[in-house]
């Protein structure tokens, strides 16, 4: 009986191949598993697409039209050559901390509402970006701080007149920037070339 030991190597590399191919594609599989899974019930997966697919139903028209608006600010920033510098943005975190006070952490208050810090970062860039792009609707007087003092300082905060003023020149600036926030997308909206394709 003749063996064909051309024919043997070649299948017996084939058979090497395909176990190397399968440890690979195990190992990956294995190592990415969150990129594949969302969970796993009584060793049956729940596969990532399947959570897409029914966040996407449920929620993908409003986190859609966020994403939209958030693209439209940073395009008009970028028109406008406004930026925001890292130090801003730490600068902002020092200021939600102290309002925060001592005992509570901000990591792990974010953590608890399930906010990753890299989003809340973003957040902060588009409103310090915003306040840069408004700041000249948004401006406060003397007046108007005097007059919120005087109708408002009982439920303040702060307890230095400087902190005071602080304070006043900050809500009155917020309000002022809810107030002009909505016509001011709005008219970006009217003005966008914009394509949806979630239904």
């Amino acid at each position: 009986m003749k063996i064909n030991f051309q024919a043997s190597k070649r299948y017996f590399k084939k058979a090497i191949f395909i176990i190397l191919t399968l440890l690979v594609i195990g190992f990956l599989g294995y190592r990415f598993k969150d990129k594949f899974l969302a969970g796993v019930v009584n060793n049956e997966p729940i596969f990532r697409f399947q959570l897409a697919n029914r966040l996407s139903s449920l929620y993908g028209k409003t986190v859609l039209e966020d994403l939209i608006v958030e693209k439209l600010i940073f395009q008009e920033a970028k028109k406008k050559v406004v930026t925001v510098t890292p130090e801003e943005v730490n600068q902002e975190l020092v200021n939600i901390q102290k309002q925060l006070g001592e005992k509570t952490d901000l990591d792990s208050l974010l953590a608890l509402q399930g906010v990753k810090k890299a989003d809340f970062l973003g957040q902060i860039k588009i409103q310090i970006l915003l306040k840069k792009m408004l700041q000249n609707e948004i401006a406060v007087s003397e007046e108007e701080i005097t007059k919120f003092l005087k109708e408002n300082q009982k439920s303040m905060t702060a307890t230095t007149e400087a902190g005071l003023k602080k304070e006043a020149k900050e809500t009155l600036e917020q309000q002022k920037m809810t107030e002009k926030l909505n016509p001011w997308v709005s008219n970006l909206l009217s003005k966008a070339k914009i394509l949806r394709f979630v239904k």
